[in-house]
């Protein structure tokens, strides 16, 4: 490299080292400068470190969304499905309760004239042809429902009868045998996930402010109407009267408490001691 360039024609140029103050000095500003930047942070990294964050309102859950009216019909329609196959369950637990001899004494409403205090003691009377009532006109939306009423009348029997005398205790027993009977059949026979989804169409019925069952109720037929006959024809009315239904145990003698709970033992206790 040297044979390239020509001292003689000043094509080489010679550099002397520098000193230690000549380095000082060059490089005395950017080792003042670098310290300085290094020691001090910049101003607005450090003011947003020491701003305490601002506290935000929690924001609300999104709204679901609105279903059409093609997708509320076919939601209706597979809730009806479910509750149908409910209605068809609980009216075999109940028929099952009622054809049972043990139960012959809640199986229909008490004659408020047969045994006049009744409704003064028991405030909501309810019996198991009343529960299958109300299972047709769709009041049953969960089996936990139909089991309160099961509760009611036990309640009642409970209520209306102390313990006084052996057919005061009768009647609590086979009431309290009425209840446990019907929990039993209900747990061992039901799916719990068919219970919850019952329970989930009751809760979303609730908040749609829908009931979605009165147009699949049948209105019961009048007591006084047989079709195809007028209420002024003389023969109609002879296919109205009917024979009078034989007094049960649910519906005591006129002469009060007292002669229901002889009722109850002769038509009941008697036989099964015999």
């Amino acid at each position: 490299i040297k044979a390239l360039f020509n001292n003689d024609c000043e094509e080489v140029f010679k550099i002397q080292w520098p000193t230690c103050a000549e380095r000082r000095s060059f490089f005395e500003d950017l080792i003042d400068n670098t310290m300085k930047q290094a020691a001090e942070p910049p101003a607005s990294k450090n003011n947003s470190a020491r701003r305490p964050l601002e506290v935000l309102p929690v924001a609300p859950p999104p709204k679901p969304r609105q279903l059409t009216e093609e997708e509320i019909k076919q939601l209706e329609e597979q809730e009806e499905d479910t509750l149908r196959e409910l209605r068809i369950y609980l009216r075999d637990v109940t028929h099952r309760l009622v054809i049972d001899r043990r139960f012959r004494a809640f199986t229909k409403p008490v004659d408020p004239e047969e045994v006049p205090d009744y409704n003064a003691v028991i405030k909501q009377p309810m019996d198991l042809s009343t529960v299958l009532s109300k299972i047709d006109m769709h009041q049953y939306p969960t089996a936990r429902d139909f089991l309160k009423d099961i509760d009611l009348i036990c309640s009642n029997a409970l209520e209306y009868n102390p313990v006084k005398d052996p057919g005061d205790r009768l009647i609590r027993h086979r009431a309290c045998a009425l209840r446990d009977t019907a929990y039993s059949i209900v747990r061992e026979e039901m799916d719990e996930d068919f219970e919850q989804r019952c329970q989930e169409i009751k809760e979303s019925r609730k908040q749609r402010g829908s009931e979605c069952a009165s147009s699949h109720i049948c209105e019961m037929p009048k007591e006084d109407c047989v079709p195809g006959c007028k209420k002024t024809d003389p023969k109609c009315n002879e296919k109205l009267k009917m024979p009078g239904r034989p007094v049960d145990v649910s519906t005591p003698c006129s002469k009060g408490k007292l002669c229901f709970t002889q009722t109850f033992l002769e038509l009941v206790l008697k036989p099964l001691l015999l």
